[in-house]
C-alpha cells in the first residue's frame, strides 16, 4: 500500500468523509506485553497502520462482541496517522505487540535486524491499484504502456514493477499529482494510482463513471495489513497470539456477514472524532470485502507460502527490494492453523 503516501490518503479520505482531527492523534501509552487491563487478562496491543477508519472494522467487532475477551485478552487498538511512527518501529521498540504492515516493510525491518515474523494478513490482496475513467479504461498492465499516469512521489516504482513483471516496455509519462482526483477528471492524466477503496469511491460520489483495478489484477499481487510480531514474543507466549488470531478472524467473518455493524462501530465510536461519512464508510467496507476474502472463503487471514514465495516475492524484487529471506524465516502459518482448530 506504499504507492500512495499516507498523508495523501488522509486528504483522499477527507473527500470521502472528513478527517479533521487526524493530526492530533497520539499513540496510546504502552503496557507490558504479557499483562494488562480489561479484567487482568493478557494483553495484545495492535499498532494500526492508519487512523481508525472502516479498514479495521473486524477488529472493532472483535472487541465489541467480546471475541478478544473470550480468549482471555485485552486488545488495545493503537491508532496510526501522520504524526505516529510506522507500525514496525512501534513494535520493534516494544510499544505494541502486533504491527499491521506490508511484506516490503517487514522485510526491510528484518534487514535492519528486527526479528519479525508474519502470522496472518487481513487483506488477501492489496487495495493499491489504478483508477481511470470508463470512457478510456485501463484494465490490464498492457493498457498502462504509453499512458499519462498520475502518480504521487515515489509511486513510479509500482508502475515500473508492474510493467517489468509483465515483460512490457517501461514507457509512460509521469504526471505529478496529490491524492485528489481532479487531475483525472480534468484530463491532465489518463489514469492514476490509487487505493481502490478510496479515490474510485470519491469519484463515484461525484457522479463519474470509473474503472478501477488492483495491482494484483495487473500481475503484482501482495498481501496487506500483514500481522507481524516479534519472534521472541511468539516463542515466549504462543497461546496469546493464537487467541488473538482466532478473535480477529471471527471479527472479520462477522464484518463480511454484516458490514453495517462494522461501519456503525467505525463511524459512531472508534472513528467518531474523524467526522466520517456513514454512506462513504459503508461503501468502502463493502468494496474491501473482496480484498479481505480473496479466494479463501471463510478461512480468513491466511497467507499462502507458495504465493508469497512466488508472485509476491517476484513483485517485491521488481520493486527493488534486495535480498529476500526464505519464506519460512518471515512466515509462521501454524499460529493461524491452530487458531482455526479452536
Amino acid at each position: 500500500m506504499d504507492q500512495v503516501s499516507r498523508r495523501g490518503f488522509l486528504r483522499t479520505t477527507t473527500v470521502l468523509g472528513g478527517l479533521g482531527a487526524a493530526g492530533m492523534l497520539t499513540a496510546c501509552t504502552s503496557t507490558a506485553s504479557g499483562t494488562g487491563g480489561g479484567g487482568g487478562g493478557k494483553t495484545v496491543r495492535t499498532q494500526l497502520s492508519w487512523l481508525k477508519t472502516v479498514t479495521f472494522a473486524g477488529l472493532y467487532i472483535a472487541e465489541e462482541q467480546g471475541y478478544f475477551k473470550k480468549e482471555g485478552l485485552s486488545a488495545p487498538l493503537l491508532a496510526g496517522g501522520p504524526n505516529i511512527p510506522d507500525a514496525v518501529s512501534v513494535v520493534t521498540a516494544g510499544g505494541a505487540d502486533v504491527a499491521l504492515v506490508d511484506f516490503g516493510a517487514l522485510i526491510k525491518a528484518r534487514q535492519s535486524e528486527a526479528d519479525l515474523v508474519a502470522i496472518g494478513a487481513v487483506f488477501q490482496e492489496s487495495p493499491g491499484g489504478f483508477v481511470s475513467l470508463a470512457a478510456k479504461p485501463v484494465r490490464t498492465a498492457k493498457d498502462l504502456v504509453g499512458k499519462r499516469i498520475g502518480l504521487s512521489p515515489g509511486a513510479e516504482v509500482l508502475v515500473e514493477a508492474i510493467l517489468k513483471v509483465n515483460k512490457l516496455p517501461v514507457r509512460y509519462e509521469r504526471v505529478p499529482v496529490g491524492a485528489g482526483t481532479t487531475a483525472l477528471t480534468k484530463g491532465d492524466c489518463d489514469v492514476m494510482a490509487c487505493y481502490v477503496t478510496a479515490q474510485p469511491l470519491a469519484l463515484e460520489q461525484q457522479g463519474a463513471d470509473v474503472v478501477s483495478v488492483t495491482q494484483g489484477q495487473l500481475g503484482l499481487p501482495d498481501y496487506a495489513l500483514v500481522m507481524a510480531v516479534r519472534r521472541a514474543d511468539l516463542k515466549a507466549d504462543r497461546a496469546r497470539f493464537v487467541g488473538y488470531l482466532r478473535a480477529v478472524v471471527r471479527g472479520y467473518q462477522q464484518d463480511l456477514k454484516d458490514p453495517a455493524l462494522g461501519t456503525r462501530l467505525t463511524v459512531e465510536k472508534y472513528g467518531k472524532d474523524l467526522g466520517l461519512d456513514p454512506k462513504a464508510s459503508m461503501r468502502e467496507n463493502q468494496v474491501q470485502a473482496a480484498l479481505i476474502r480473496g479466494d479463501q472463503g471463510d478461512k480468513l487471514c491466511a497467507i499462502d507460502p507458495a504465493r508469497l514465495g512466488g508472485p509476491v516475492y517476484a513483485g517485491l524484487k521488481a520493486r527493488g527490494i534486495g535480498t529476500l529471506p526464505p519464506v519460512a524465516d518471515v512466515l509462521d502459518t501454524t499460529v493461524l492453523e491452530e487458531a482455526l482448530i479452536g
